[in-house]
Order: structure tokens, then sequence, then C-alpha cells
């Protein structure tokens, strides 16, 4: 099943679109291309658990929408979003409780004590996130990012943070983090991956392989 092309098909046009233009400019691990593989893993995960498909399908496409916000002012991504997620919905008609109910979901995608996902919709926006954080994707986007913010692939420098640091300290952690059955059995494969990656990384690094 193409999970994106149901999610897409099951949103207003225009909503999508409407998104779509907030990305503009985003770096390659926050891009629109992020924000699909999310809303795939959405649509898999929410299916799966007996999710508010509805609700999670909004929270899914809007969840990011205020990084490029966040890049002007500081302030918190999630915040933005759900934010201008109040302001999107309302125009087109949605009734508080829906709209409420997306930001929720929106406000607890992040790795945040003060906001922790309850609701299931809530757990599969999480989950859906983190999981594009690990496996071969997760992979490919903590060196893209460190490009971005201009930091080198290798370092010997203790304080020197770098991509092999990043699995060492967040990504390892996240299967662990994962709140969903489903997420989880997902998770095992990318999590291996991963692991087997940075285990031939440091090696091929020392001169060994």
């Amino acid at each position: 099943m193409e999970f994106i092309t149901e999610a897409l098909k099951a949103l207003p046009e225009e909503l999508v679109q409407e998104a779509y233009r907030r990305f503009r400019g985003q770096d390659p691990a926050h891009d629109w291309q992020h924000n699909l593989r999310v809303m795939a893993m959405c649509e898999r995960i929410g299916r799966e658990e007996g999710a508010d498909m509805t609700v999670l399908r909004l929270a899914a496409l809007l969840h990011d929408i205020g990084r490029a916000e966040e890049r002007q002012t500081g302030e918190c991504h999630a915040e933005i979003s759900a934010r201008v997620t109040g302001v999107l919905l309302r125009e087109r008609g949605m009734g508080d409780d829906l709209i409420s109910r997306v930001q929720a979901a929106i406000l607890a995608h992040r790795f945040r004590k003060d906001c922790p996902p309850m609701s299931l919709e809530e757990k599969i926006l999480f989950d859906a996130d983190k999981l594009d954080s690990i496996g071969a994707i997760g992979v490919a986007r903590a060196f893209a990012y460190s490009g971005v913010i201009g930091q080198p692939i290798q370092s010997d420098h203790p304080e020197q943070h770098t991509p092999a640091k990043e699995y060492t300290w967040k990504l390892q952690r996240i299967k662990e983090r994962l709140f969903t059955k489903t997420a989880q059995y997902i998770a095992v494969e990318r999590h291996q991956f991963m692991a087997q990656f940075f285990e031939q990384w440091e090696l091929e690094v020392q001169g060994i392989r």
C-alpha cells in the first residue's frame, strides 16, 4: 500500500499545498520529504493501532510547519506549528474539538518532559517522527544536518559534535522511547542497521577495516 498516497488523498488539497509552501528552504533533514515520510508512517501505524485518522493525518501534515519561523525567532517549532495550525484549520471551518486534538499531537511530538504524548494519536505522531531519525534514513539525516550546520563528519576533539556522537548520545536510545507496538516492531530492524553502520564507521575510522 502506498501509505503517503492514501494520506494525501484523504486531506484537503489546498491545505496540503499550504503546508508544502511552508517547507520551502528547509534543510534536507527537516524538509518536505521528511514530512511525507512521517505522514506515511503515521498512516501505517495509525491504521494498525486503530487511531482517529482525521486527527492523525492533520497533525502529521502540519507538525513541522513552524520550523522556518523557529529559525528566525528561536521559539519552539512545535509551539509555532500548533498555533499556526489553529489558524489554518479554523479558516477552513473545522471544529474546536478537532483542532485542539490536532494541536495537542503537534505539541507532544518532540522529546519534552513537560509535554509527553498522552492520546493514541499523540503517541503515533511522536513515534513516526522518531522512526525517521533511525535506520538508513536516520543515518543520512544525521550526516546531512551536520553538513548544514558546518560540523565535521569526524573529529578527535572531545567537545566537537559529530554524527557518531549524535548516535551515541541520542539515536541509539530512540528505540526504547517509542510508545506503540507497531513502531517498536518497525524500530528493531532500523536500529540494527544503524548500530551496524556506526560499528563499521568506527572500525573504518581506526583503519581496522
